[in-house]
């Protein structure tokens, strides 16, 4: 006679979860493959298909990993819902920051996990906070995630294999004619901190000031 265990089958070694990180810890700008993930898990390609049937569903878990590593929850609490997506966005810029090419995933794979779902809930509910309908709070989360991945590219693209320090040293010296663009002369100073944190916050807050001041009248 069988025993409920042998009738429920044999029990499984791994979760999604799992998988998810060891393929995080082999990122390098490109997504594993199934079976290079599988290889460092010492498993069968064929097992992780049980769980993530192909790349995209890997990068789709990938996507919402990197989400969730930014911490959904600076999304809720007692603090202003200004101060919460500033912290939100903030915290997602320096996960992607962190793994070079990052942000391109969210190029190749669509933000609809749980922890996707999550964050735009919890966005959301910042926006109607402020005094927004939906609809408006629908796009201005969505205006807030793209600037988060709009600006993480640009950075990434000029920071190349300098560090953010020696990219603004170099920047501050440039020779710029102050006769043929004398703005852009007299403005060097701030244009060298463009790819920092300190310009990503301005930028951030410009944007939230603009999602809920009501446009002027025609």
């Amino acid at each position: 006679m069988e025993d409920e265990t042998s009738r429920r089958g044999p029990k499984r070694s791994l979760s999604a979860d799992q998988i998810v990180t060891a393929a995080m810890g082999m990122f390098d700008g490109e997504t594993p493959s199934i079976r290079g993930v599988a290889a460092r898990l010492n498993v069968r390609p064929n097992t992780l298909y049980t769980y993530l049937p192909d790349r995209a569903a890997l990068e789709r878990a990938l996507v919402d990993r990197l989400l969730a590593e930014a911490d959904p929850d600076v999304l809720v609490g007692r603090r202003g819902w200004r101060r919460r997506i500033e912290d939100y966005a903030i915290s997602l810029r320096e996960v992607l920051l962190e793994r070079r090419g990052a942000a391109a995933l969210f190029h190749a794979a669509p933000m609809d996990g749980p922890t996707a779902a999550i964050v735009g809930e919890r966005l959301l509910g910042a926006f109607v906070e402020a005094g927004l309908d939906p609809i408006s709070a629908s796009r201005a989360a969505y205006a807030v995630i793209v600037h988060v991945l709009g600006s993480v590219a640009l950075t990434t693209a000029d920071l190349g294999d300098s560090t953010e320090a020696a990219l603004v040293e170099a920047r501050s010296h440039l020779a710029i004619d102050p006769d043929a663009f004398p703005l852009t002369a007299s403005t060097l100073e701030t244009a060298a901190t463009w790819n920092t944190v300190e310009q990503f916050k301005w930028s951030l807050r410009a944007l939230l000031e603009g999602c809920v001041t009501p446009p002027r009248a025609s």
